[in-house]
């Protein structure tokens, strides 16, 4: 298994340029023929987080919890959540999307999510360095616990790759599968405390639904290192949960992902 592990990691360092220059034709292709291009993959996040924090900070006059004001908290939760959300919404479709390349023999496929990943992930990286701007503004000081965020950052890209190995697989023979994700991150989205808060929502005999939703452990996770400047192991029974649900996850879409990418080719 670490023999196996170490060549496919191998694989994926000798195949970065192929990775980021497929990631790159994804951006500037889906943006082709405007003006600014890729500078659009990061305004519509951006206008999105701007109505959110219009509408339950001004609107309904929303607070964080402990006294933070609402836009720290409120983006210090979206931006993991929108790199799951379209990593995970455009990954599994990503066989079918690059089935040029998956008919040819030379091309691994299994590395289609690590494209997903860099495509969302250079989103993802800008959209922080605003973020950051956003929380100085707002008081939050910077700490030693932003060390953490590679950390969950690496949970989650490992969560959506097992998920998008499994997800775009079973895709190329069930189509429904696609719009089946997207229904479930609607659902999964505001069954994550991103725009409410835990406390005084939900009752205290329903809060093991939040312990087993592994996004809440990365999300809360972003916020402990960013706005509450509190260690990793402060929710060390949920880590070592997430941890095994994540080992389950990626074995099965890995091996999920074996046994049908022979039959792709008579499918695509």
């Amino acid at each position: 298994m670490i023999i196996y592990f170490t060549r496919f990691v191998g694989g994926v360092f000798k195949a970065r340029r192929t990775i980021v220059a497929l990631a790159s034709r994804q951006i500037l292709s889906r943006y082709s023929g405007t003006l600014f291009r890729g500078i659009w993959e990061v305004a519509h996040p951006a206008v999105t987080i701007l109505l959110y924090w219009f509408i339950f900070s001004v609107a309904f006059k929303a607070k964080g919890p402990e006294g933070v004001p609402f836009i720290v908290y409120f983006i210090t939760g979206m931006l993991p959540w929108m790199f799951f959300a379209d990593g995970i919404s455009n990954g599994t479709q990503g066989i079918i999307s690059h089935s040029f390349l998956v008919k040819k023999t030379v091309f691994k496929s299994e590395l289609l999510p690590f494209v997903y990943l860099a495509e969302s992930g250079l989103k993802h990286i800008v959209l922080m360095l605003i973020a950051v701007i956003v929380l100085v503004i707002s008081g939050v000081r910077f700490s030693w616990y932003f060390i953490q965020l590679p950390y969950y950052f690496f949970v989650l890209c490992a969560f959506m790759i097992g998920l998008q190995w499994l997800l775009s697989s079973v895709n190329v023979f069930h189509r429904d599968i696609g719009q089946i994700v997207n229904i479930v991150l609607t659902v999964w989205f505001w069954a994550t405390p991103i725009v409410w808060v835990v406390k005084g929502f939900i009752p205290p005999q329903y809060e093991w639904l939040l312990f087993i939703n592994p996004i809440c452990y990365i999300i809360e996770g972003y916020r402990l290192s960013l706005v509450y400047h509190k260690p990793l192991w402060n929710h060390w029974q949920q880590g070592l949960y997430v941890w095994g649900l994540l080992i389950v996850v990626v074995g099965a879409g890995a091996q999920v992902f074996r046994r049908l990418k022979p039959h792709f080719g008579d499918v695509l």
